[in-house]
C-alpha cells in the first residue's frame, strides 16, 4: 500500500469532497446517475442526517500524492444490534478507481474503524443502511440503474473478492416489460382474491398519503421480520419516507388490500427518474430543479421497490393480485416496463410469482462479509 495515504472525514468541506469523488470514477460513464449533492450532504450531516440517531459513521477517503482515489465509510447501525448481533459492523459508499491496493487499504480502514468499536464481522456496501442505496451491481452492469438502486463499474466485483470480502447473499432485480405473456392461472388466482369476502385491493389516495405511509412502515416492519438482515423502521426514518415518496409515488399503482377496512398488506411503485437525476448532475440549481421536472414526465419505467403482506394474511394470494394490478394499471398509465426489486435470492415464492408473469431476472446486487 506504498504511497496510498488514508485519511478520516470530520469536516463540511472535506464531506462534500467525500460526496463529489464519484464524478472522478464514472465522469465518461453514460449510465451513471449522479445523487443529488444536497440529499448526500444531509444523510452524511451529523447534525442532520437520520442514520445518525441510529449509530455512527466514519468516513475514509484514500490519496494518492495529491490525488484522491478512493473512498469508504465504516458505521455501527444499533437497530441492527437490537434485532440482530452486536458483532456485526457496515461498511458502504465505497467507490474506488481501478487499483487493488486502493481497494485494499480502504477496506483495512474501514475494517480497523469496526475492530477499534468491539466488532468481529463487517458487512456491506450499505449506503448507509440495507434500505439505501446498497450492495455491489455484479451482474447487470450494461443498463442504468432504477430510482434508488446500486451501479457500479463491473471490477468492483474483483476488488471485493481480492480484499478477501466474501458472498453474504444476493439480491436480485426483475424488469416486467409490457410484451411480458402472463401465465393464464394467474389472473384466476388474481379473480378469486377480489372476491373474497371482506377483502379489497385499493389505490392509494393521496388525501391520506400520510396515514398511508405509516401503515407502510407498519407492515413492512412486521412481514419482513423474517427476511436476511431487516430492521424495522423508525419513526424518523418513516418521517423521511413520507418526504421522499412524495415526489416520485404513483398513486394508481401503489396499492393497498384491506381486509374488512383494516390496512393487511401493501404494494409500493414509484416512477424511475433516474433518467431525470441524470439530467440534473447532482445539483437542483440553478437550472437541475426545470431539467428534472421535464425529464421526469418523459419517465416510462415504474419501480415497485416495497410489497409486503401481514404474516396472517400471506395464504390469500393477494402478492399476485397486487402483480398484476399493477402490470395492468401501469399500461394504462403508458409505462412500458417496470422493475421489481430487491428481491432476496432465497424468496423463492416471490421470485416464482414474478417468473410467472415472464419477469426477466436483469441485475444482481451482492452483499459481501469478512470477518476481521
Amino acid at each position: 500500500m506504498e504511497n496510498i495515504r488514508i485519511q478520516r472525514i470530520t469536516t463540511a468541506g472535506e464531506r462534500k469532497q467525500f460526496i463529489k469523488f464519484p464524478w472522478r470514477i464514472y465522469r465518461h460513464d453514460p449510465l451513471w446517475v449522479p445523487q443529488l449533492i444536497g440529499d448526500e450532504m444531509k444523510i452524511l450531516d451529523p447534525a442532520k442526517g437520520t442514520f445518525y440517531t441510529l449509530g455512527e459513521i466514519a468516513l475514509f477517503m484514500a490519496w494518492r500524492g495529491s490525488e484522491p482515489v478512493g473512498r469508504i465509510s465504516a458505521q455501527i447501525n444499533r437497530q441492527y444490534e437490537h434485532y440482530h448481533d452486536n458483532h456485526t459492523g457496515f461498511f458502504g459508499f465505497f467507490e474506488c478507481i481501478e487499483d487493488q491496493q486502493v481497494a485494499d487499504a480502504l477496506v483495512h480502514a474501514a475494517a480497523d474503524w469496526l475492530r477499534s468499536k468491539g466488532k468481529k464481522r463487517m458487512m456491506g456496501p450499505m449506503s448507509p443502511s440495507m434500505y439505501d442505496i446498497s450492495g455491489t451491481l455484479i451482474d447487470g452492469n450494461d443498463t442504468m440503474p432504477c430510482i434508488l438502486t446500486a451501479y457500479n463499474p463491473a471490477y468492483y466485483e474483483r476488488l471485493m473478492d481480492s480484499a478477501g470480502m466474501i458472498k453474504a447473499m444476493d439480491w436480485y432485480a426483475f424488469l416486467v416489460s409490457r410484451d411480458s405473456q402472463i401465465r393464464p392461472g394467474l389472473q384466476r388466482i388474481a379473480d378469486r382474491v377480489m372476491h373474497q369476502e371482506g377483502l379489497e385491493i385499493v389505490p392509494l389516495d393521496m388525501k391520506i398519503f400520510d396515514q398511508r405511509v405509516r401503515e407502510v412502515a407498519r407492515i413492512f416492519s412486521d412481514a419482513w421480520m423474517e427476511n436476511w438482515g431487516h430492521v424495522p423502521y423508525t419513526d424518523r426514518q418513516v418521517e423521511d419516507l413520507v418526504k421522499e415518496l412524495k415526489m416520485v409515488i404513483v398513486p394508481e399503482v401503489t396499492l393497498f388490500a384491506l381486509y374488512h377496512g383494516e390496512c393487511i398488506g401493501f404494494s409500493l411503485s414509484v416512477r424511475d427518474v433516474n433518467p431525470a437525476l441524470q439530467k440534473a448532475n447532482g445539483r437542483l440549481f440553478p437550472f437541475g430543479f426545470f431539467k428534472l421536472l421535464w425529464h421526469v414526465r418523459k419517465s416510462t419505467r415504474l419501480r415497485t421497490m416495497a410489497m409486503g403482506v401481514l404474516k396472517e394474511h400471506r395464504h390469500r394470494g393477494i402478492d399476485i393480485a397486487f402483480y398484476l394490478k399493477t402490470f395492468e394499471e401501469g399500461l394504462k398509465l403508458g409505462f412500458v416496463d417496470s422493475e421489481c426489486s430487491i428481491i432476496l435470492e432465497i424468496n423463492q415464492r416471490m421470485i416464482g410469482a414474478l417468473e410467472d408473469l415472464s419477469a426477466r431476472r436483469y441485475k444482481t446486487f451482492r452483499f459481501y462479509e469478512k470477518e476481521i
